[in-house]
């Protein structure tokens, strides 16, 4: 890592907070810092806010004050407000990038490498399981930061449902960035243990393509698991468990007369650039490289697309066919 970036990524890691007012609350904040030495007058801004809802104005805001934008995921409460983002990004010529945590795993991306290869031939399925025990029943009698925290996260209207766009997200965006954009969608979800919640504490999102299928699944009701389930990778001829860190496994189709044989691989490890959003993202802006993996704001906004059209089919059933029409929001 060159001392430039050393320096702009310890910058961007102790930046302190910077109201923005914005028309709609001026309760928002924006953490930002300058460094127009090294890039000619520009301002970036990482946003994270209380809530996905209000997240669209405040980074419609610093788009418009010139500022490149590192956003949280998921992008928003939904597709609209996505769609609003990229336009204002767009609009006024500065970049916006999606942190995703699992972009940093050395495992994921040489997994993609040996997809890209033909290594396990096409794939026809990707799954994914994430969750934990959810907002605890008593949070409104806790500190702070566990009402405020815990609060949005059940408030459909603010984060755009429940364990469905806090954990399925991670099995759709993987699915989109290794298969591409599904044909049609279909999800199954509830309140099935938490009486406390007002959106679904369980989740599972079917993405269907031309040649195959994708399940993601979230969870807000596993206090704890016997057994971490990797996320996994079908394909014509294999398949790829994608462990924590490093580690994956890879199992081939065997020679006739052979049986399959699992192996064990360790991924290097990612450059420097790599390694984290903040260096990721200072340096694609100081270099004008692309954002690497999951984290563009297109592959964000259609991660959006799939996540309310599950909504929309665990409300009615059935399937729900993509695109969806964006233009009529």
């Amino acid at each position: 890592m060159s001392a430039a970036l050393r320096t702009l990524s310890g910058c961007l890691s102790r930046m302190q907070n910077t109201a923005l007012s914005s028309p709609s609350d001026s309760q928002q904040y924006l953490c930002s810092v300058q460094i127009s030495n090294c890039l000619i007058g520009r301002n970036l801004a990482i946003v994270t806010t209380h809530n996905n809802r209000d997240a669209v104005e405040v980074v419609c805001e610093a788009a418009r004050r010139g500022m490149h934008v590192m956003k949280e995921k998921p992008m928003a409460s939904t597709l609209a407000g996505a769609d609003k983002m990229i336009a204002a990004c767009r609009r006024n010529g500065v970049r916006l990038m999606v942190n995703w945590p699992t972009n940093w795993s050395p495992a994921l991306h040489h997994a993609k490498e040996l997809v890209d290869a033909g290594t396990i031939g096409q794939v026809w399925q990707v799954y994914n399981r994430s969750g934990h025990g959810g907002p605890p029943q008593d949070f409104m009698r806790r500190d702070p930061v566990a009402r405020i925290g815990w609060g949005w996260l059940m408030d459909r209207e603010l984060n755009g449902g429940g364990a469905s766009v806090d954990f399925c997200s991670y099995g759709v965006v993987a699915s989109l960035w290794l298969m591409g954009r599904p044909s049609k969608v279909t999800a199954f979800g509830g309140k099935y243990s938490q009486e406390h919640f007002t959106v679904e504490d369980n989740a599972a999102v079917l993405l269907g393509y031309p040649h195959g299928h994708s399940v993601a699944e979230g969870t807000w009701t596993q206090p704890a698991a016997a057994h971490r389930i990797p996320l996994m990778i079908y394909g014509t001829e294999g398949s790829i468990a994608v462990s924590r860190g490093n580690e994956l496994q890879l199992a081939v189709r065997p020679a006739a007369g052979q049986q399959a044989e699992i192996q064990t691989i360790l991924a290097p490890d990612l450059p420097p650039h790599l390694q984290s959003s903040v260096a990721h993202f200072v340096h694609c802006i100081m270099s004008g490289d692309d954002f690497v993996g999951l984290v563009s704001a297109s592959l964000g906004r259609d991660t959006q697309e799939v996540l309310e059209a599950a909504t929309i089919a665990m409300r009615n059933g059935g399937a729900v066919s993509l695109p969806l029409p964006g233009f009529l929001y």
